[in-house]
């Protein structure tokens, strides 16, 4: 009977150890910075490509923590709530500005609270409509609080900043869904919305701008400038919208609205070569607009080979020529 306890015993003390070994490796480790490390200057801002729908006013997202590799930058204070939607056409916020230990890095978490705001209201990530409501994101079955981004790799040095911009890109991030007649609005896959966000170093960025000289929105429709890596767009697939949350235009890079005089802003694209459509479609329900329509632009620079360097500004003179559907 004293070895059948004994047995018994040391079965319980296993299994105890399994179970809390599970707990412990769902808990990602967080890991703080080395206080005898040597540090340098590194500031993170965020910035927004539009979202297509015109019942929307803000966007907000609740942001409690930001890491790099696993490493806490103590510089963001957190959580703090942003509206996204205010951050587009080269606009962003400043996250934070201060040390962080030197090396290598290529990989950004972003700790998202999704049930409270950074004053302790819930929800903590929420859509305003143009009528002043609130409401609440939806979250998909295989969310996560903690949302991992591979990035390029980049370097922070003791001499100089390191200068970096999150785009977080809301038209792919959210999809709307329509359930008992009510709309509502929620994020997209974990897979998706990680898709949705990009790092980069504002160093080696470049802007685009433009102005379409006769564009009339009551004539032409909402307009937006899809922007895609020279080579990489294919029509029949990004119009018809791909993966589980069928995000339309989901390889472009970024994207921006045309505004009603005809400009159009394009910020933060790393050096390279880009390509650009412009898509729009006169439906202004209120519903996530459908594209159904491209302009054909006269322009002075060719729109399929745009080449961008870093810390300098492509400008574009457009005019349409006609409209063509799909």
């Amino acid at each position: 009977m004293k070895t059948f306890k004994i047995a018994i015993l040391m079965a319980s003390m296993f299994l105890l150890q399994v179970a809390c070994q599970k707990q412990d490796d769902s808990v990602t480790p967080v890991s703080q910075q080395d206080p005898n490390a040597p540090k340098g200057d590194m500031r993170i801002g965020i910035t927004d490509a539009p979202i297509d729908d015109t019942n929307i006013n803000g966007v907000f997202v609740t942001i409690t923590e930001i890491r790099f590799d696993g490493k806490v930058y103590d510089a963001f204070k957190g959580p703090k709530t942003v509206n996204l939607l205010q951050l587009q056409n080269g606009n962003s916020l400043n996250l934070g500005d201060g040390k962080f230990q030197t090396g290598s890095y290529s990989k950004l978490t972003l700790v998202i609270d999704y049930t409270k705001d950074a004053s302790g209201n819930a929800p903590g990530c929420y859509v305003q409509k143009t009528d002043g409501a609130k409401e609440a994101l939806v979250i998909s079955g295989n969310a996560k609080q903690e949302v991992e981004i591979t990035t390029k790799k980049f370097d922070v040095r003791q001499s100089g900043v390191t200068d970096l911009m999150i785009d977080f890109d809301l038209r792919k991030a959210i999809k709307e869904m329509n359930s008992n007649s009510k709309k509502s609005y929620a994020f997209v896959t974990y897979g998706e919305l990680q898709s949705s966000i990009r790092l980069v170093n504002r160093a080696s960025t470049g802007d685009i701008v433009g102005k379409i000289d006769n564009y009339n929105p009551i004539i032409n429709g909402q307009v937006v400038v899809y922007v895609y890596k020279k080579g990489t767009y294919n029509e029949n697939a990004e119009v018809k919208g791909q993966g589980e949350s069928s995000v339309t235009f989901r390889n472009a890079v970024t994207s921006a609205k045309v505004d009603g005089a005809g400009n159009f802003k394009i910020a933060f694209l790393e050096e390279g070569d880009y390509e650009l459509h412009f898509a729009t479609n006169k439906s202004t329900s209120g519903a996530i607009i459908d594209f159904s329509s491209f302009l054909n632009l006269n322009s002075n620079l060719a729109l399929n080979s745009i080449a961008v360097k870093s810390n300098t500004q492509v400008s574009l003179s457009l005019s349409i020529k006609s409209i063509i559907g799909l």
